[in-house]
Parts: C-alpha cells; structure tokens; sequence
C-alpha cells in the first residue's frame, strides 16, 4: 500500500517523538539513578503496599478493591518514572544537570545518597515512625541543619508522599459512590497545611537524625552545595520531578 504525503508526515513527525523521549530518558536516566530518586521510588511502592494492606482491615470490600485498583494504576512505577524524568529533563538545565551528576557521582554525594535512601527504607521509617530522639548537637551544627531544612525539599516532598497515601480510601470511595463523600478542595488544602504545619518544626531534629553520621565538614559541603546556583536548580527540578510522579 502507497502512504500518502499525511501518513508519511505522521509517521515522521511520530519517529521524532519517539527519538526525542529516548533523547530525554537518557539524559535524566544516569541523574535518576544517581541522585537517588529511583531508590526513594521503589521505597514508596513498598509504603504504598503497606497502606493497601492496613487499609483491607478498614474499609468494605468493593471499596478496598476499588483502592487497590486505582491506586496501582495511578501509582504504576513506570509511569511514575517516566513521569518524573520528564519533569527533571524540563526543569534543570545542562549546566546544572553536569553539575548534579558530578555531584552525585563525588564520595560525599554517594555518601549523601547511601544515608537518604537508608532514611526512606521501610525499616528506618517505621523506626521513626516510634519517636525520634532529640538530638544533642552543637550551636553551629544546628545552624547548618536549620539551614538545610530550608534549602531542601524534603519538607514539601514529605507532605506530598503523606497526602498521596493518606487520600486513597477518600479518593476510592469518592469514585465508587458517585462523588458523595466527595472532599471539598479547601479542606484538603487544609490538611496539607496542617501536616505541614506539624512536620515544621521537627524538620531540624529529623535532619540531625538522618545526618548524624556525617561530620561538621561534610555537613557544611553538602549545605554549600545545596545552596549553590546548581544545587538550588537541582532541589527544585528534583521537588517538581517527584510531585509530578505522584500526581499524574
């Protein structure tokens, strides 16, 4: 069969999409992997199955069946990759990009990346989870851990990932019974408020938790990083990558 000139612009214009996905996947692919980002995913799927799990004990059986279902489409974890490196090819630019990946790719970057994605593991969070000890640490070190806990995202992407699983049975039975336990949009902005509102002000205890093991010079580094032009791009597109992926 003769394609006519349409179809073959069609197909052209499709094979371009398709080289320029491939384009954008290996230039986010290596920063992905690197930063640590795919790890912290592969965590929330295991939280995700954790909420499934407690959820089957509280709610009716076609409600929770309905959760599932929803929940592992909306959550499929290559979608969810796809979609945050998308997000992370759109919002850093090269120079920043190469600056990451050096990063990154530095001992303390794999040291960062080691006590980050240890923090987001089941078994550390549940340890959490039962009350963080408070932290005896010095005058300029708690400087330093205020500071980072105003430079990194960890506050933001911390309420997303609670507001992501803590609205599946909302959401399930909004579905299921035709919008009648329908939430209105201000209380659920309310909700992120107040979650936010009290994760603040532990922010620098937590961080002096998870960072214990570093020292005062790898913790005033990686502050300097983090607050460098490229470190500040980093966070941001990083931040923009993961609330993207939980929010299709």
């Amino acid at each position: 069969m003769r394609l006519k000139p349409l179809h073959l612009l069609i197909m052209a214009l499709l094979a371009a999409l398709a080289l320029t996905t491939m384009s954008v996947r290996a230039n986010t692919d290596q920063l992905y992997q690197l930063s640590g980002m795919a790890t912290h995913q592969t965590h929330f799927q295991h939280a995700l199955t954790a909420a499934q799990q407690r959820y089957a004990q509280q709610l009716p059986r076609n409600v929770y069946e309905s959760l599932v279902r929803q929940s592992n489409q909306r959550f499929a974890p290559q979608s969810m990759t796809d979609r945050a490196q998308a997000r992370l090819a759109l919002s850093l630019d090269e120079a920043s990009h190469r600056q990451a990946v050096n990063f990154y790719q530095s001992e303390l970057g794999r040291r960062i990346v080691a006590i980050e994605t240890q923090a987001t593991s089941a078994a550390s969070v549940a340890t959490m989870q039962r009350g963080i000890p408070q932290m005896d640490v010095s005058t300029e070190r708690l400087n330093t851990l205020r500071q980072l806990s105003v430079s990194l995202p960890a506050l933001e992407l911390g309420v997303e990932v609670s507001m992501s699983l803590a609205n599946l049975a909302t959401q399930s039975a909004n579905d299921l019974l035709g919008g009648l336990f329908e939430v209105p949009g201000n209380m659920v902005d309310n909700r992120r408020d107040t979650l936010r509102g009290q994760m603040q002000p532990d922010l620098p205890n937590t961080l002096a938790y998870v960072y214990r093991d570093l020292t005062d010079a790898q913790l005033q580094q990686y502050l300097e990083w983090v607050q460098s032009d490229a470190g500040k791009n980093t966070s941001r597109a990083m931040e923009l990558a993961a609330k993207d992926a939980l929010n299709p």
